[in-house]
This record gives C-alpha cells, structure tokens and sequence, in this order.
C-alpha cells in the first residue's frame, strides 16, 4: 500500500510538469517565453498591462459616449451599457446573444434632448442550448447629429 501514495504523487507531478511548461508551444501562439515584455535591451520595464477582454470598447473607428451622458436603468442586468459615435449621425451599442438567443437593437426615439435605444434579447429555442455570450456591435442611424443630446438605453428578454 506504501506504493500507492508514490504513483499518486508522480502522476500529478507529471500532469503539473506539463502544464507549466513541460512541452513547447506551437509558433504563433504567445507563451510566458514569446510575449514581449516591453523590456529595452539591457534595461528594465514594465511589462504592457494586458487588455481585458470582459471591459467593453467601442469598436475600431468608434469613440466612446461619456458615461453621465448615458442613462441605463432600463436596461436589464447583464446587458452592456457602452455607448458610442462613429460619426455625428451614427450611435453604436452593443447587444447580447448566445446559443439560443439573438440580439437587436433600435433607435426607439429621438427628441431635441434625448436618443432612445431599445436593445432586446431574444430566444430562439427552448434548447438545448449553448452558453457561450456574444455581445454584437449595432450601428445606428440618427435623424440628426448627436450634439449633446442625452442617450437613454432601454431592454428586454424575450
């Protein structure tokens, strides 16, 4: 029985050896060994702060909407509340989707003061289903420049 204890502890050395490092990465893909570190030859640095992929961004060409010009309490939990222009007439937002779920959104209205945006998520199936998240980007048209007007985001699952 003393041999037991043994083969359990190889084992979970071998399986910790080749997850840290152990084997070599195909090319291409970034290991601890390949990032850059930003570190000038002979010099140190700190290393570049990785972007996260769960803080939203407006997407290439876009510029994001100052937050406190943004009202989000009709929106549902969950939904992203980023809000921004690519242009004086174009307003982008983002939706959320997944494996049975389709995203939209639209321009509800449009006063002198205020844009409102309705994005609505909806199922497509009972299931099974995936649980994968995709947050689409939507492009939307005003009537006129955006200006100073006020964004108001509202929602709904359906």
């Amino acid at each position: 029985m003393r041999a037991l204890p043994m083969i359990v502890l190889l084992a979970v050395t071998l399986v910790l050896t080749a997850g840290c490092g152990g084997g070599s990465a195909p090319s291409g893909d970034p290991s601890p060994a390949t990032v850059p570190t930003g570190a000038p030859p002979g010099g140190t640095s700190t290393p570049p702060v990785p972007v996260d992929p769960l803080v939203a961004a407006p997407p290439p060409g876009g510029t994001a909407l100052d937050p406190a010009r943004v009202t989000t309490t009709g929106l549902p939990a969950g939904f992203p509340t980023l809000v921004w222009t690519t242009g004086p007439r174009t307003l982008g937002v983002y939706g959320r989707a997944g494996g049975c779920t389709e995203a939209t959104a639209a321009i509800a209205a449009q006063t002198a003061e205020e844009v409102t945006v309705r994005i609505t998520q909806t199922s497509t199936s009972t299931g099974p289903c995936t649980r994968e998240l995709r947050y689409p980007a939507f492009d939307l048209p005003l009537d006129a420049d955006l200006g100073q007007r006020r964004v108001v985001l509202t929602g709904e699952t359906r």
